[in-house]
């Protein structure tokens, strides 16, 4: 990069969004931060960002981190294109191949390369990796959990800073950067990045709605991904007070919880639906697989003043019982039937 271009990319709106953002955030190691870079325009221009802000002496010193996995035929030409940025850009690389089954779900691609990144960030001693994520990949998030069925904590969407494993830590200082000005920081350095097409494959979720959905929504309201995410703090603060409002179980075990349900029918219903899910997501794992539909209607059961028993199914394997005194959530065992589970 020359020296022309690296004054330009200090000056840019991404470098000093990067820079406000890290503000905010705990502080990173003075050992640096690892910047997660697949090639594609939004990790390079963070890698711009980070390495501007360390060049101008207001941030902390980066080495890149790309994860090999070995399943596209374009993968080592990526690898390549990112080794050449670290060089372009002065800074340390760091490079780990994964080999994965043509079985191995997006969920257990992401969690290999969240370990192959903590790998590389304690070889360093580094204590934080950077991701690329931006407003565009914050909306697809909240779609996404919309179109799932959630309830607000998943309205939050990606949180800008997450423990990932021991010592280690998540940030995303690019969670209200457009995807345009990313694009135009990585012009501006002159470095070229690569697309990768399983991105916008339309067989997904989130390519569906990057294709099809993003444009129309941005058309009806240009910035509404920016907006979306300069708001991310207030939709946290309300998913907060939510949780400290809901009812605790009375009586609670690994497996199973229980209320009076007296306790829950006086809170109404919106806060009833949460308290249950609440501990019901937490059954299941944290999945984002409940039936809000089946939710709701346990709420009202509970609140509707009928006195027999009644079991419904959230899914994930949870169940509740509704009865004429109290209300039990618990997980259903694989080889017994639901009606076979009474309450104890």
């Amino acid at each position: 990069m020359t020296e022309r271009s690296a004054s330009s990319c200090r000056q840019h709106a991404v470098v000093l969004e990067v820079r406000r953002k890290m503000l905010e955030l705990p502080p990173v190691t003075a050992c640096g931060v690892v910047a997660a870079v697949s090639g594609g325009r939004d990790s390079l221009a963070l890698a711009i960002a980070l390495v501007s802000l360390h060049d101008a002496g207001t941030g902390p010193p980066v080495t890149i981190g790309h994860v090999h996995h070995h399943r596209r035929p374009e993968a080592d030409a990526e690898a390549g294109l990112v080794q050449h940025a670290a060089k372009e850009l002065g800074c340390a690389f760091e490079i780990r191949h994964l080999e994965s089954t043509a079985q191995a779900t997006p969920a257990d691609l992401r969690s290999a390369r969240y370990d192959a990144l903590c790998d590389i960030a304690v070889g360093v001693r580094s204590n934080t990796i950077a991701l690329a994520h931006q407003a565009q990949d914050q909306l697809e998030t909240v779609l996404a959990a919309i179109v799932r069925g959630t309830g607000p904590r998943g309205l939050v969407g990606m949180p800008e800073y997450r423990h990932l494993a021991g010592d280690v830590y998540l940030m995303r200082p690019m969670l209200e950067v457009d995807r345009a000005a990313a694009a135009e920081l990585c012009t501006v350095a002159g470095l070229q990045w690569c697309d990768d097409p399983t991105n916008s494959d339309p067989t997904t979720l989130r390519g569906r709605l990057r294709r099809d959905v993003l444009p129309v929504l941005e058309s009806l309201r240009p910035g509404v991904a920016s907006r979306l995410a300069a708001a991310t703090k207030l939709r946290l603060a309300a998913a907060d007070a939510l949780d400290r409002a809901v009812i605790a179980p009375t009586e609670l075990s690994e497996n199973a919880a229980m209320w009076a349900r007296p306790s829950l029918a006086a809170i109404g219903i919106g806060l009833c639906q949460a308290s249950l899910m609440a501990t019901a997501r937490t059954m299941a794992g944290g999945s984002d697989g409940l039936s809000s539909t089946t939710l709701l209607a346990a709420s009202v059961a509970i609140l509707d003043g009928r006195q027999h028993r009644r079991v419904f199914e959230f899914g994930c394997g949870v169940i509740a019982i509704v009865d004429a005194v109290r209300v039990r959530v618990q997980q259903l065992q694989a080889d017994q039937p639901i009606e076979s589970r009474p309450p104890k």
